[in-house]
């Protein structure tokens, strides 16, 4: 009988093709729960609506109050004197920032401000900072490109700029952007005496910008941190580079994601990292770097480390702003397709749990109680992604599927309830609107009428939640459960900040 168990559990953990199910059969489940209950007892069905809708109710407000919060300490945070500070920590003349840039079929003039951005940081110890252009092969134009922003820049500046160029088509990898900067810093490693452990390196994306003190505040945050090789240095994201050409989607995706961030950091526990980030040297070589084939790596990196220091781990936030690009296209149609296929991608981190659980159940050194808030959480997180908005629109007309109590009075009035409170909750858009106009405004140029459409756009948010933001979350756990895998990391074309 026990053999009979440990099988059976053996199965349920470390089975790929029955973890990829689990995201999924969660989605339909949270749509089943309310009309079942209703069916077997219809207080309790009711009781479990009315939770429902006031758990999301006071969540949106806790939001909104984090937001703010996080944006008044990043304020407060940034206007701190780091050059004094950093002369008190002894290690910051030894700090070495590698600054990781991937170079795929991005503009020449897109990589070229991302690289001017770092060689025009306030940083007193320039010498120290070297720019690695992780230029994929397989890209025509790429390595042209990385070799004109050397030639034009490296010369007036301490900065080193190095390029790196990934082969294509390499056996053990999948063609995904963490295969090229992996084989970068390998390279990069090989060629250059480094401390681990006094070795920053940095991923951004290649059109990000850093703010003038990005790295005297990241340098302070990561020599000033106990158990500094055990974290992720979070930076925070700010989509404002084209603002202005963006489309009225682009710019609310783009700010609910700076808004997310904002709002997490002030929970550590469950924080992971997103885009930007940095990691001590020593902290990749012990994760083995990135992954070489996963589609999506922000949550999964977090997870690899994790695991490698037998979850003694953790995501710092770095109070760092790094300004990235909205999805923009040719026209209006293409921007739709491309917003779509990269909030898929990021959707498709509902795949972690093929890797998390499984880790979970081979790592005896992590407490059972650690595992299964953490697995709870993961699983919680991707549900309510895909069926979050959906369900709340939905869940008004639940009591009429009562098969008992067809005639009661709960069958008319919960959704009218429901209907005035999600009213309520509609007006309230007042504030992610005033919230993203206050940090908008300090990251790119408002324009009088700028004030007025930045206010207007959210009354279209609960369209786009239950569009752009949950049908690729659906899709990606639809594809999971069906074993229909996404293979390909897609690129988010980027224009010419010219045009």
């Amino acid at each position: 009988m026990k053999s009979k168990l440990k099988n059976l559990s053996k199965y349920i953990f470390t089975d790929i093709k029955f973890l990829s199910k689990v995201p999924f059969t969660l989605f339909i489940t949270i749509f089943l729960v309310p009309i079942v209950l209703i069916n077997i007892n219809y207080q309790i069905g009711l009781l479990f609506i009315a939770f429902y809708v006031a758990y999301w109710s006071i969540k949106a407000f806790q939001n909104y109050y984090f937001i703010l919060k996080s944006f008044f300490e990043l304020l407060w945070i940034n206007k701190k004197d780091y050059k004094h500070f950093l002369s008190l920590l002894s290690e910051a003349k030894d700090l070495q920032h590698v600054v990781l840039i991937p170079v795929y079929s991005e503009p020449y003039d897109v990589i070229e401000d991302s690289v001017k951005s770092v060689l025009e940081n306030d940083y007193p110890f320039k010498e120290n900072i070297t720019v690695l252009l992780a230029v994929e092969e397989r890209w025509d134009e790429a390595p042209d490109n990385a070799r004109k922003v050397i030639k034009k820049l490296s010369w007036k500046t301490p900065v080193k700029i190095e390029m790196v160029l990934h082969p294509a088509d390499l056996p053990w990898e999948s063609k995904v952007k963490w295969a090229n900067i992996t084989y970068a810093t390998c390279e990069y490693e090989k060629n250059n005496n480094l401390d681990p452990h006094l070795t920053l390196v940095h991923s951004i994306d290649t059109d990000t910008n850093l703010e003038k003190n990005f790295f005297l505040i990241s340098s302070y945050i990561f020599l000033s941190t106990d158990y500094r090789d055990n974290a992720i240095y979070q930076y925070m994201p700010v989509y404002s580079n084209n603002w202005h050409k963006g489309t009225f989607f682009s710019r609310l995706i783009a700010v609910w994601t700076t808004f997310r961030q904002l709002g997490e950091s002030q929970n550590p526990e469950f924080y992971r990292n997103f885009a930007v980030y940095g990691q001590s040297l020593y902290c990749l070589k012990k994760s083995n770097y990135w992954s070489l084939d996963s589609i999506v790596e922000d949550w999964l990196q977090y997870w690899r480390s994790y695991f490698a220091f037998d979850s003694k781990f953790r995501i710092v936030n770095v109070p760092a702003v790094c300004k990235m690009d909205l999805v923009e296209e040719e026209n209006f149609f293409k921007s739709v397709k491309s917003q779509y296929k990269q909030l898929r991608r990021w959707s498709w981190g509902c795949s972690d749990v093929e890797y998390v659980i499984p880790e979970f159940y081979k790592n005896n050194k992590i407490k059972l109680i650690e595992k299964i808030r953490k697995t709870v959480y993961l699983l919680i997180n991707h549900m309510f992604w895909a069926s979050a908005s959906f369900l709340f629109l939905l869940i008004w007309y639940f009591p009429g599927f009562s098969f008992r109590i067809t005639d009661s009075i709960s069958t008319f009035t919960v959704p009218i309830s429901i209907s005035i409170i999600s009213s309520f909750l509609f007006l309230t858009i007042i504030l992610p609107s005033f919230l993203s106009t206050l940090i908008m405004r300090k990251y790119t140029k408002f324009r009088k009428r700028d004030y007025v459409i930045n206010m207007a756009q959210w009354i279209l948010i609960p369209f786009l939640k239950m569009t752009l933001f949950s049908i690729p979350a659906i899709e990606s756990q639809f594809r999971l459960f069906m074993w229909k895998r996404l293979d390909n990391f897609e690129t988010t074309k980027k224009l010419s900040r010219k045009k």
